[in-house]
């Protein structure tokens, strides 16, 4: 059993370098998106595997964005981290893409206290 697990991870850690992508941010972002789902308490279902399928792949592609752009080291646990949040950044980044398609027009300058005051407003409450 353990053999068969071991080589299954290094099989998808092949594939993953094979295609130009360090296997090590999808495992963390994996990790880190499986404790969210783990927090919020609820029964496994396919939304909240498509949640951390999602985290796991925000980890993936935007860790190294990260690590380009704020110039650190890439860590496995910046990975976790962005793997635990990635859902929330990907629903922030649709909101925010619905948001431009009803009024096309570009900022003159913002920040990212700007863009989270965009995202909350554009939140309803249930009713």
């Amino acid at each position: 059993m353990v053999e068969s697990i071991v080589a299954f991870l290094k099989a998808l850690s092949a594939f993953f370098a094979s295609i130009g992508v360090d296997p090590t941010h999808f495992i963390a972002g994996l990790a880190g998106a499986f404790v969210r789902a783990i927090v919020q308490n609820k029964k496994l279902t396919w939304e909240l595997l498509s949640h951390v399928v999602v985290g796991a792949l925000c980890a993936t592609y935007l860790t190294p964005l990260i690590v380009l752009y704020v110039g650190i080291a890439a860590t496995p646990g910046l990975a976790f981290g962005v793997g635990l949040i990635g859902m929330y950044m990907a629903e922030g980044v649709l909101k925010l893409a619905h948001r431009w398609a009803a009024n096309p027009k570009l900022p003159k300058q913002t920040s990212a206290g700007d863009l989270l005051d965009i995202i909350k407003s554009d939140e309803k409450p249930n009713q």
